[in-house]
């Protein structure tokens, strides 16, 4: 007998009812309901897209240290990273942030589209409470900051990119 499969499985073959391997969350040490969520969807990691935040989440205490005081005085939330890392790790932001880039405005109303849907697929438990109050505040608040110019967004975010790379390099070279 075959086994049912859920809309979203049935539309992207990528995913399985075993689903990508779960991360704790960067952001607590209770780690997060919303991982296995945020990692299905359109914008499901392949094994390649989500390596640096995986490789990123692997590193010793020291380094991740950095990596929450990068995130804790960043446009983009922590927790925005980690829904969305494998979609942002596909798209090439450097190039969007090029001035009077049409591709800038794409990816931002993209990603506040995904966003949306990782709201809508969180369900209504207790154990998601916390999460879609900090997502919808996300949405809002990249909204108005960055609606008007989203190149600034496109370089808030390659340059986020460019820094765990930098942690990542000096964490694998100390650790």
């Amino acid at each position: 007998p075959q086994e049912q499969r859920d809309p979203q499985e049935q539309r992207d073959p990528r995913h399985t009812r075993a689903g990508p391997r779960v991360q704790r969350c960067p952001a607590g040490p209770r780690g997060c309901s919303f991982l296995a969520l945020c990692s299905r969807g359109p914008a499901a990691p392949s094994p390649r897209s989500m390596a640096q935040w995986q490789e990123v989440q692997s590193l010793a205490n020291t380094y991740l240290e950095q990596v929450h005081q990068l995130y804790a005085g960043s446009a983009l939330p922590m927790a925005v990273r980690q829904c969305l890392a494998a979609w942002i790790e596909s798209q090439n932001w450097r190039q969007a942030a090029e001035p009077l880039s049409s591709h800038a405005r794409m990816l931002f109303h993209a990603l506040l589209v995904l966003l949306g849907e990782r709201l809508g697929s969180l369900g209504s438990g207790h154990e998601d409470f916390m999460l879609k109050h900090n997502l919808r505040k996300a949405h809002r608040d990249l909204q108005a900051e960055f609606e008007e110019s989203p190149e600034r967004f496109a370089n808030v975010v390659a340059n986020l990119l460019q820094e765990e790379r930098r942690i990542l390099r000096l964490g694998q070279a100390g650790g």
